[in-house]
């Protein structure tokens, strides 16, 4: 089923769709999940981890599946749409969204919520030492107010993939986001981060199995989207 909501996948890299695959297809551990389907379709077989434009329209449709009941999936022969799934996962960890706003929008609302729940689990030294000039407190409402085509929002959403990499042993992000892992800022939010995912992650052990595959990859989608606008050179400098 075709996607409006995923079109822009078309325009993102090679290096970012092998991150979506992975995550589509390895779980926590590193291993294939059992449930997925993708990396037994030849189209996968043949064509990754090289040429992963091709490969699109599977990953749409693996992640489709997982959005929807397994049942329902056969009768109407694909799953649901990205921003169902998308709207899902944001009820599920409380973010606080207007169900008429755009698809953009409510990612971007993902990002910021993780963010102020990875604050959260700062301690002030940490605050201080990643901003000599905001309280805790200062620094949320700072965060909460960042364009998302800003530096730092970018900076700050790949720190949470390179998070999520590192829980999916995924080594796609490790070199794609290697300057984000030496910066100063990483050094510093990386801890809550991984904190505040590990919350999401007690959240959706008991709200069902698809949600581990559903909650990374809507969020990686999210930061997807968002430097799909870039080119690689800006890209370059933002994250440098």
């Amino acid at each position: 089923m075709e996607d409006k909501d995923l079109l822009f996948l078309n325009d993102c890299s090679n290096d970012l769709l092998v991150l979506l695959a992975d995550t589509l297809v390895y779980d926590e551990k590193g291993n294939e999940r059992l449930t997925e389907e993708l990396s037994s379709k030849s189209v996968y077989k043949n064509n990754y981890p090289n040429n992963m434009k091709v490969v699109i329209p599977s990953m749409v449709d693996e992640l489709q599946r997982f959005g929807g009941n397994t049942i329902l999936n056969m009768f109407r022969g694909h799953g649901v749409a990205y921003r169902e799934i998308l709207e899902q996962v944001a009820k599920r960890i409380g973010v606080n969204f207007n169900s008429c706003s755009s698809t953009e929008l409510i990612e971007q609302y993902l990002l910021q919520h993780i963010f102020v729940m990875s604050i959260d689990k700062m301690t002030e030294d940490d605050v201080k030492h990643l901003s000599h000039t905001y309280t805790k407190e200062e620094l949320k409402d700072m965060i909460i107010r960042l364009k998302p085509s800003s530096p730092l929002f970018i900076k700050l959403a790949g720190i949470i993939v390179l998070q999520l990499s590192k829980k999916f042993a995924q080594n796609a992000a490790l070199g794609y986001l290697a300057k984000i892992a030496a910066s100063r800022s990483f050094a510093v939010f990386a801890g809550p981060v991984a904190w505040a995912l590990t919350a999401i992650w007690t959240i959706f052990d008991i709200a069902g199995p698809a949600y581990r595959v559903l909650v990374p990859c809507t969020i990686t989608i999210a930061y997807m989207r968002q430097v799909s606008r870039f080119s690689d050179d800006e890209l370059n400098k933002i994250l440098g």
